[in-house]
C-alpha cells in the first residue's frame, strides 16, 4: 500500500496509489442547521468496501468520521436540534456554530509510510465570533491488511473558559464519532447489524453503551472491522462509549461537562484501526499497546 495525500476542491484526498481511501471534507457548503465541520467521508477499506455514511436523510449532520460537540459554551457544534430537559423533547434552538477550517499547516508523509493532515481551525458561535481555536493532526498509515489512523488535537479557549458538554438526552453523545454505512451495520435489520466488542470483555452494542473501555471494535455485517482506541493521556481515561449498530465513539463528556480555562488547552488523542478482515482480541490488544505507548 502506497499512501499519498493531495489537496482537492472539497479538502484533501487520501489515496492508495490511484485508488481512493478517504476524502477529508473541509470546504463543504451545507446549511448552518448542520453545524458545518470537517469530516472524513467516504472512508474505504483497502479492499474497496465503504465504511462510512455521509449526511443520511434522518441525520444530515452525521458526516462520516467527525468531531461534533453538542454543547460548546452556548453553541451547538454538532448539528440538528438540542434536547431540552425542561420539555423532554428535541427543540430547534438557533445556536448552531461552525468548526471552520482556516489553513493547512502540513499535507505530507510520515516516517512510517503514511500521510499527515495538519490544519488549524476556529470555532465560531452563532454570531460568527471565535470562542476557541484548534490544531488538529491526522496521521494515516498502512499495515498488513488495513490502515491505522491517529488524531491529535489541541483546543484552546478564546475570550473566556471553554465548557464542553454532551447531549442532555440519555445517550450522552459528543466528541469524536463514526457514522457507519448500512452495508457495515444497519440498525433496522438484525441480520445486517455490526457486531461490537470491547477491551473489557463486553459484547453487543447495548452492553458497551455508556460503559468504560480502552477500545471498542465492530465487525461489519458484510466484512471488514473497525476499532477505536482511547489514549491513556486523555482526560477521563478510560472513556465511556457511545455505541450503536451504526454509530461509535468515545463519550468523553458522558460523565459531565468538561471545562478548559483561559490560558490552558484541551489535548485529545485517539486512534482508529481499519482492517479488511476481522481481527481477534489479541491482535487488537497488540495494536492498542503500540498506540498507548506513543
Amino acid at each position: 500500500m502506497t499512501l499519498i495525500v493531495r489537496e482537492s476542491p472539497l479538502g484533501v484526498d487520501v489515496m492508495d496509489a490511484d485508488r481512493p481511501l478517504a476524502l477529508y471534507r473541509v470546504r463543504d457548503q451545507v446549511s448552518r442547521w448542520e453545524s458545518p465541520k470537517p469530516s472524513f467521508a467516504p472512508i474505504f477499506f483497502g479492499d474497496g468496501r465503504q465504511l462510512t455514511e455521509h449526511r443520511p436523510w434522518d441525520h444530515l449532520w452525521h458526516t462520516g468520521l467527525f468531531f461534533g460537540w453538542v454543547h460548546a459554551n452556548d453553541s451547538n457544534l454538532w448539528g440538528g436540534a438540542w434536547y431540552t430537559p425542561e420539555t423532554g423533547k428535541y427543540e430547534r434552538v438557533e445556536t448552531h456554530g461552525i468548526q471552520r477550517h482556516d489553513q493547512f499547516n502540513e499535507l505530507g508523509s510520515t516516517d512510517a509510510g503514511g500521510v499527515r493532515i495538519d490544519h488549524h481551525l476556529s470555532w465560531l458561535d452563532a454570531e460568527d465570533h471565535t470562542f476557541a481555536t484548534e490544531q488538529r493532526v491526522w496521521d494515516i498509515e498502512p499495515f498488513d491488511g488495513g490502515t491505522r489512523w491517529c488524531v491529535d488535537t489541541t483546543i484552546q479557549p478564546v475570550g473566556r473558559p471553554l465548557t464542553l458538554g454532551a447531549t442532555r438526552a440519555e445517550a450522552r453523545y459528543s466528541g469524536l464519532v463514526l457514522r457507519m454505512g448500512p452495508t457495515f451495520g444497519h440498525p433496522e435489520s438484525p441480520a445486517s447489524e455490526s457486531h461490537a466488542w470491547c477491551s473489557e470483555g463486553r459484547e453487543g452494542h447495548a452492553q458497551i453503551m455508556g460503559q468504560p473501555a480502552r477500545w471498542v471494535a465492530a465487525a461489519g455485517a458484510s466484512g471488514g472491522m473497525v476499532a477505536m482506541f482511547d489514549h491513556p493521556a486523555n482526560p477521563r481515561y478510560p472513556s465511556t462509549w457511545f455505541c450503536r449498530a451504526n454509530l461509535l465513539g468515545p463519550a468523553l463528556l458522558a460523565p459531565g461537562d468538561l471545562v478548559t480555562d483561559l490560558g490552558e488547552s484541551l489535548q485529545l488523542r485517539y486512534a482508529m484501526l481499519l482492517s479488511d478482515e476481522s481481527l481477534g482480541t489479541t491482535a487488537i490488544e497488540a495494536e492498542y499497546s503500540k498506540f498507548a505507548a506513543s
